[in-house]
């Protein structure tokens, strides 16, 4: 792949057609302009010029056409090689006499009536000042080869040189077939009990809202055809006030009385339940603390970090600060939110075709698998907002999902958001092809040539056809730098 920058022209001839000025009565156009850069650090222009049919050119005249390369303020310019065109007594003269102009790209002999199209080229060595620059085309008729000229014009185009942008290719991978897709729906409940009981009274307190709550889950499970219900999981927790062994016994028994409810609600049977318990949540407690502005905040820290399994004595210690101050604050404060019961409903879902998956992903994405949703943003044009869109989805259903990171990670490449790419690419499998491949091109994107090429080269030798174009394009760039300089 040659390195090769195009100059953007504009022609600026606004009273007549672009592109077009009037030398001996007809309109000669400019079409197909372009300037170019190459590797080897030579500009080579190009543009084709139309002779119109109705330019008459007497026969003893002779028409140039002389492009010249300058700055705005002509401080610089390059005079290019220029289009002789004789009449028909100019050019038998000059084929006689076997004169060549010395500034010659070449002699044509003009044919009145007919269309004649120049296809101009040549080349030029860069230098700094024509970045740009404007290319004139200077036209004028004279009499005979050395006679004052009788009629000019202008055209006049500018170029403005742009450098080389690189243009990676990022790597999708295709994620695994999901065999079993297994889900879960979590959630909280703080139910209320009387003091010392396990038994659950549905209209007590909060209780309405709190078991409205895990029915809500449960519905959403059980009424989707899709899904089937394979376990309820329930954990109680206790606060730490009172005994521990005590606490233990109310945080058991009152995750079996909600088991008893779920299942007396829906006549589901005991072996799809898993009932398990927390005799006090000082991780709970703990997590309370440290976010809080309590006044003994590291004394109670320390006491809860206290490496001992006699959980009566750290809830006395922390009684016995300030006069019993703390504890009455996280009495009233923190401990009635821990005691809760979660609850976790697992599933499986059956599989998707794409027609399907397409409609699932807009209204429960979280039963789709990776696979189904890559092949749904196949069904959709490369970089599209619709593709881009289901990569998205993606990593938000699977945040820590390898594969979902190197994928969003390439579309947020794509984006420019370089910042969120390298937080998809620290989650990603690293000696992934694709990540080293994508590593590799957000390196590119910030600069980093050599270690882009780096990264390039390891995924090439695992077998990225990504990674190989990527390197043509290290390659150009660093042509470009030492053309122009960084």
């Amino acid at each position: 792949m040659k390195l090769i920058r195009y100059i953007l022209l504009v022609l600026l001839m606004p009273v007549i057609p672009a592109g077009a000025q009037t030398l001996a009565g007809g309109q000669v156009r400019i079409n197909n302009q372009s300037i170019v850069i190459g590797d080897n650090g030579q500009v080579m222009v190009g543009m084709d010029i139309t002779l119109p049919a109705d330019m008459q050119l007497s026969s003893n005249r002779v028409a140039t056409l002389t492009p010249i390369l300058k700055t705005k303020d002509n401080t610089y310019n390059k005079v290019l090689p220029a289009i002789w065109v004789y009449g028909r007594t100019r050019s038998i003269v000059q084929q006689r006499e076997h004169s060549v102009p010395a500034d010659a790209y070449t002699i044509l002999r003009r044919k009145n009536g007919t269309e004649q199209v120049v296809n101009y080229s040549t080349r030029l060595p860069y230098e700094k000042w024509m970045n740009g620059a404007e290319l004139e085309l200077m036209a004028d008729v004279r009499g005979c080869a050395n006679c004052q000229k009788e009629e000019s014009s202008a055209f006049v185009t500018r170029a403005n040189l742009e450098r080389y942008t690189v243009k990676p290719v990022v790597a999708f991978v295709s994620p695994a077939v999901e065999a079993i897709k297994n889900r879960a729906e979590e959630g909280r409940a703080f139910l209320d009990f009387p003091v010392n009981q396990t038994k659950i009274y549905p209209d007590y307190r909060r209780n309405p809202s709190e078991l409205a709550k895990i029915k809500g889950t449960v519905d959403i499970v059980k009424n989707d055809a899709n899904t089937q219900i394979t376990e309820i999981d329930i954990t109680g927790y206790a606060s730490p006030e009172g005994k521990y062994a005590a606490n233990g016994r109310l945080a058991q028994g009152r995750a079996e009385a909600l088991k008893k409810y779920v299942m007396d609600e829906y006549g589901f049977k005991n072996d799809l339940f898993k009932v398990n318990s927390v005799p006090e949540d000082w991780a709970g407690l703990r997590d309370y603390v440290a976010k809080s502005n309590l006044p003994l905040k590291q004394e109670i820290l320390s006491i809860i970090d206290k490496d001992e399994n006699d959980f009566d004595v750290k809830e006395g210690r922390i009684k016995a600060l300030d006069g019993g101050k703390a504890y009455a604050t996280l009495l009233q404060d923190c401990y009635p939110a821990l005691r809760h019961s979660d609850y976790t409903v697992r599933y499986v879902v059956r599989g998707f075709n794409v027609e399907e998956a397409k409609q699932i992903i807009k209204t429960r994405p979280q039963q789709l698998s990776l696979q189904e949703m890559y092949l749904v943003a196949q069904t959709y044009e490369k970089g599209s907002n619709e593709f881009n869109e289901v990569f998205d989805v993606a990593v938000r259903m699977f945040p820590d999902d390898p594969t979902a990171n190197i994928n969003a990670a390439a579309i947020e490449l794509q984006r420019g958001d370089l910042q969120q790419a390298a937080r998809y690419l620290e989650k990603a499998d690293a000696q992934a092809s694709a990540t080293l491949n994508n590593r590799g091109v957000l390196k590119l994107l910030q600069g980093g040539l050599d270690e882009a090429e780096t990264y390039f080269k390891q995924a090439q030798s695992l077998g990225s056809a990504e990674a190989g174009a990527n390197l043509e394009e290290v390659a150009n760039k660093r042509k470009d730098e030492a053309i122009f300089g960084k």
